[in-house]
């Protein structure tokens, strides 16, 4: 090599060792943007922008919200995996996108463990299953033996979805007679169930809420190792002995794999204060969700139960995306 090109090199080596630290000392000193694989007003929507609004004032830059949907989450995946991974995109994930998956496109170039760095937890939202009026079972003990006999359709966002995968496990685990009916608008599920249409659903508990107060539909059950704070005349499933339903759904943020150490490091201690702090949790539980934050590792830990879990079910009864 050229005596000048060496010392180029030397010297462009060194001034990137120099300003290293005073690169991490001084992140962000522009934008983030989190990219929701979901819909604006979405439920997923709402979290992303509560966490945005709280955390641009300790990060001292704009936090915003960047939708990404499609095939359920998946075109958001991929985008955000593919983004720079210099911790000014970080990515809205959830048990759907980082559990179930890469499970549904056994070709899918994006491998969720490998391809994302884990930040923190933000949220857990426990599941439900509600009926309407008419359904002759009050609690889930009641349910599967109705299920044994008779055949129930029940409404779930769509094929795939964490919720389909609850369904199909009881029906798995008790050989119930179900049929799903997946729905692309979530707006029409819990409306059919009133109207008949659909004898159960299968959701997270915050929409759910208003139509179990009022009662339009009823509760029959709910996931989590404790009741409800939004529901707590709903028994849990185990209370009615079906155990083994103790997970719920979960949002949390990632970044693309490769991001900087220290960034990770910044966001995930920001995280862990906002979930602190009474303003965000307020927030959070007019949302009938619960807050939730966590360490890199333990999110990791979580995911890749998610992936194990998920992986078997979705092997078992056969769920293929067309």
């Amino acid at each position: 090599m050229p005596r000048f090109l060496r010392a180029a090199a030397l010297a462009a080596t060194a001034f990137a060792l120099a300003t290293a630290p005073a690169l991490a000392q001084n992140y962000p000193n522009r934008p983030i943007r989190i990219i929701v694989p979901y819909g604006a007003g979405s439920a997923p929507d709402v979290i992303a922008r509560t966490a945005a609004e709280e955390l641009s004032p300790r990060l001292g830059q704009p936090v915003v919200v960047d939708n990404r949907l499609g095939a359920g989450g998946k075109i958001g995946t991929e985008i955000a995996a593919r983004a720079g991974a210099d911790g000014y995109t970080l990515l809205l994930g959830s048990k759907d996108t980082h559990g179930v998956m890469q499970h549904l496109y056994p070709g899918w170039d994006v491998d969720p463990v490998k391809d994302f760095a884990p930040i923190s937890l933000l949220i857990r939202i426990q599941n439900a299953i509600v009926a309407n009026p008419a359904v002759k079972a009050s609690d889930m003990k009641e349910l599967i033996a109705l299920g044994k006999t008779e055949n129930l359709n029940y409404g779930t966002p769509g094929v795939g979805t964490n919720l389909h995968l609850l369904a199909e496990t009881l029906q798995l685990t008790y050989g119930l007679k179900l049929t799903h009916v997946p729905y692309k608008n979530f707006g029409e599920i819990l409306p059919a169930a009133v109207r008949g249409d659909l004898s159960l659903v299968v959701l997270g508990v915050p929409p759910v809420v208003a139509f179990v107060r009022d009662g339009r539909l009823k509760a029959l059950g709910v996931t989590g190792t404790a009741r409800s704070p939004f529901l707590p005349d709903v028994p849990t499933f185990a209370e009615r002995g079906v155990p083994g339903f103790e997970h719920g759904g979960w949002f949390a943020l990632f970044a693309p794999a490769g991001t900087p150490s220290d960034a990770l490091r910044r966001l995930n201690a920001e995280v862990v204060e906002m979930g602190k702090r009474a303003s965000y949790r307020e927030r959070v539980a007019k949302m009938f969700a619960e807050p939730a934050t966590s360490s890199p590792a333990e999110l990791a830990e979580l995911v890749a139960a998610e992936t194990a879990r998920w992986g078997e079910v979705v092997r078992k009864a056969g769920i293929k995306v067309q």
